[in-house]
């Protein structure tokens, strides 16, 4: 069995207090070049215990479905704000030593980074599984991506998934990620069988468990999950 890890220094607990807006992250996905896991672990590892020190709210996840599989990492800093972010918060002698060890290893590459800005109302809590499904809205129907978005979450939600909404910022191309959490890959399942059974999602999806991604107002761009199997 493959060996994937999500690391984390405080795993999606930021406690929202203003406007579902106030939530910021900024994103990384990293590609491990081949032979160098054990070592990109270990640098992940470093990062994760100095964001602890210093208070910046940091996840490094290990990608198990998606393009390039097994090899990308995910890393995200959320922040309560915007003005939370800009107070520079890499700019500590930790961090500076840390970022010139990690830039001089030669154990992954930047695949691209990114800003995003939470648009719902809150982030999911102690994710075990975190799918994430990438959307772009068609020319003049945001809001209407946004309302089935929102429609979506509800029977979701329903069925025991959390659900997080997300606007790509810089570096994005306005893509919506809805990021669909659960405990366990065993509660998933739960919620994607009872998600089956519902009478409002088959009479959007008549032939589930098989998905139509097809809607009026947006398309699907890819699709990726995270899951958080501790190697032994």
């Amino acid at each position: 069995m493959k060996k994937l890890l999500i690391l984390s220094s405080c795993l999606f607990s930021l406690v929202i207090s203003n406007s579902a807006l106030s939530i910021e992250a900024d994103v990384w996905r990293y590609k491990v070049k081949p032979g160098h896991l054990e070592e990109a672990v270990k640098l992940f590892e470093e990062a994760l215990d100095i964001a602890e020190e210093v208070g910046i709210n940091t996840t490094i996840a290990q990608q198990s479905q998606g393009k390039d599989g097994e090899f990308i990492f995910h890393w995200a800093d959320f922040y309560e704000s915007a003005e939370a972010r800009a107070n520079s918060p890499y700019d500590n002698d930790k961090h500076t030593k840390y970022l010139n060890k990690f830039y001089e290893s030669d154990a992954m590459s930047t695949v691209r980074n990114y800003t995003m800005t939470l648009i719902d109302d809150e982030l999911c809590s102690n994710p075990g599984v975190v799918s994430v499904y990438v959307w772009k809205p068609n020319p003049g129907m945001m809001s209407e991506t946004l309302e089935l978005f929102r429609s979506s979450k509800a029977i979701f939600e329903k069925h025991g998934f959390e659900i997080d909404l997300w606007q790509e910022g810089i570096g994005g191309m306005d893509n919506l990620q809805f990021v669909m959490c659960s405990v366990s890959p065993e509660e998933q399942v739960k919620s994607i069988r009872s998600l089956n059974s519902d009478e409002d999602w088959l009479a959007q999806q008549p032939n589930a468990p098989i998905w139509d991604s097809y809607n009026e107002a947006s398309k699907l761009i890819y699709s990726f999950e995270l899951t958080p199997i501790i190697p032994d």
